[in-house]
């Protein structure tokens, strides 16, 4: 059983979940799980960053800093290459969107956020989501 302090959502779900629209598409659109850097000559698809906690602290109701509940926020990033007027995008953005709706996927996270920034390049778009996840955490 997974240690409670881990994110609730991996990579493989992320990527699963993508996938499921993705791989309908005509061209397939590639899912990848290997996240590129910001200065690398990046192929259309969609990346995801692998979620990770990026903040611990105590929740109103742990009375002190040794208490037992905390808040803790996990986050990911999902990035999407495309070509400028791409007819496939409406339907990968579209998916990426309803991820943050999607109570059943969040299961065990009580606020889901996410921000967007978009890049248009002279062929290309770059769309990366952020996506926050707060959840309750316990010490063992």
């Amino acid at each position: 059983m997974p240690s409670t302090h881990q994110p609730l959502v991996t990579k493989e779900m992320l990527i699963a979940y993508m996938t499921a629209t993705c791989n309908t598409l005509t061209p397939i659109v590639e899912v990848s799980g290997i996240y590129p850097s910001n200065d690398d000559v990046v192929p259309f698809g969609v990346y995801v960053r692998d979620c990770h906690p990026i903040s611990r602290e105590v929740n109103i109701n742990g009375v002190t800093p040794c208490g037992q509940v905390y808040t803790v926020t996990d986050q990911f990033e999902i990035l999407y290459v495309s070509f400028q007027d791409d007819p496939q995008s409406i339907f990968v953005l579209g998916t990426i969107n309803d991820l943050a709706a999607n109570r059943d996927f969040f299961n065990g996270y009580y606020e889901v956020t996410y921000t967007k920034t978009e890049v248009i390049g002279n062929r290309s778009e770059k769309h990366t989501y952020t996506f926050n996840l707060k959840r309750l955490d316990f010490n063992d």
